[in-house]
């Protein structure tokens, strides 16, 4: 892999296209790369190729870019890209690792996932120093095959799996000759960790109580839950060596500042979709069993979320706090 090279036309193939795949794919065509859409489902690649990909900006003007798309693994059109980009859900990252790990022994891969853990089963498949993170605060949501709405302008941060092997510069040097803006971090793992703390403070909520980001701040018993909640992840994070501070102020600033969005969580229930719930709560309350510890308000959330992965229950905030007292006592 040879990460010192400047970036100018790169094909670089996107394992995943759903929101965030969509998004990044498009910022990518549109900045004059060649982008290979991998899809699980024909019926998807068929219609990207045949229709392009359509991004809708926050004017709700519609810009349609062309791009490649095939099922699953296609030899020949994977056989000379430069880079690749992860945007699977969390519970599908090892089964990427493993095509990935079949279809290229040198290429830089890139991980832009939600959840806590895509590095570590990245790395059991490939070698770290071909591995990087990248988190986004950009707001998108899919539509149907092709299309992308960008819900809202944020910022991605790009870092090292192994420090000091030059591939997240590469990778935020390729944004960046997209017209995107994207911060290099020499502690990814960090970011990663303080990203999560977000996710487990707005995901599971909004996605329990079907509303968007913004309606959480609006309800105190919501509030005090997820307060406990972030509190409870930040411990289990110490415990990791990840020292964090102040993230439920940073949960409560996210959720005003996207007030309009509908989290992922929610939408994978509204759908009918399994969540990232595991990778979220469920890396918590891992966690902390292994280290000693308590963490009942992340296991709730997690059994909650699960049960409605089978049959979608949306709860009252009041309805929510009664179950998870009921879930203390017993």
């Amino acid at each position: 892999m040879n990460c010192e090279r400047t970036v100018l036309w790169m094909k670089i193939a996107i394992l995943g296209p759903g929101a965030i795949g969509r998004l990044v794919g498009y910022w990518l065509a549109s900045g004059g790369h060649q982008v290979v859409m991998v899809c699980r489902r024909t019926e998807q690649a068929e219609r990207l190729g045949r229709q392009g990909l359509t991004y809708v900006d926050a004017a709700g003007q519609e810009h349609n870019l062309q791009v490649e798309a095939v099922f699953e693994a296609d030899d020949e059109k994977l056989a000379e890209i430069d880079g690749l980009i992860v945007t699977v859900k969390s519970y599908d990252t090892e089964a990427a690792a493993q095509q990935i790990a079949a279809w290229h022994a040198s290429i830089p891969v890139l991980s832009l996932q939600n959840g806590l853990g895509n590095a570590e089963t990245l790395a059991r498949y490939l070698a770290p120093k071909r591995i990087s993170l990248a988190l986004t605060t950009h707001g998108a949501t899919a539509e149907g095959d092709t299309r992308v709405w960008h819900k809202g302008q944020g910022q991605t941060v790009v870092g090292d799996v192994e420090r000091g092997s030059g591939a997240a510069r590469w990778w935020t040097e390729l944004l960046m000759t997209c017209g995107q803006s994207a911060l290099l971090s020499d502690d990814i793992f960090t970011e990663v960790w303080r990203k999560a703390m977000i996710n487990i403070g707005i995901n599971p909520f909004t996605a329990l109580l079907d509303v968007r980001n913004g309606q959480l701040v609006q309800e105190p018993e919501v509030l005090r839950l997820m307060q406990a909640t972030v509190q409870e992840a930040e411990q289990v994070a110490r415990a990791q060596g990840i020292n964090l501070q102040g993230s439920f102020e940073r949960v409560l600033e996210v959720c005003k500042n996207t007030a309009a969005n509908s989290s992922s969580m929610r939408q994978d229930l509204q759908k009918g979709r399994r969540t990232e719930i595991d990778a979220m709560c469920g890396v918590i309350e891992e966690i902390a069993e292994k280290s000693g510890l308590q963490a009942p308000y992340n296991t709730f959330l997690k059994k909650m979320v699960k049960k409605c992965e089978t049959k979608w229950i949306i709860l009252s905030s009041l309805q929510l706090q009664g179950m998870f007292e009921e879930f203390q006592r017993n």
